[in-house]
């Protein structure tokens, strides 16, 4: 399903798929200041406590878990969606994505009707 401007139409779940996968979720300047002021911290603490300088050593991304996922994935979700970095609400339009997004999926079915 495409939208008017003839990308893809595409509402997101909430389901945290994407918060699982492992890599770089990179930072810019607004996300930082942005997450700071919903975590209630100071952008240089915020800096200190949850980045880390990304493999391209030019930004900076957040730490991730052992496991891979997002720091700021909770049970219920992400803990700070109204703030997510500019990456995660670009999802899935800048993204390289072939599967695991169950709303992703959903669209290209949609679209494989037409």
């Amino acid at each position: 399903m495409t939208d008017a401007q003839g990308t893809r139409s595409f509402k997101c779940q909430r389901c945290g798929i994407c918060c699982r996968w492992p890599g770089h979720v990179l930072l810019t300047d607004e996300d930082i200041t942005q997450l700071a002021l919903a975590t209630g911290i100071s952008e240089n603490r915020f800096i200190e406590q949850h980045t880390q300088l990304a493999s391209n050593r030019r930004q900076l991304s957040l730490k991730e878990c052992p496991d891979g996922r997002c720091i700021f994935l909770k049970e219920e979700g992400c803990a700070f969606y109204a703030a997510r970095p500019e990456q995660c609400r670009n999802f899935p339009h800048t993204w390289r994505v072939s599967e695991g997004c169950p709303a992703l999926e959903e669209v290209d079915k949609d679209g494989d009707k037409r």
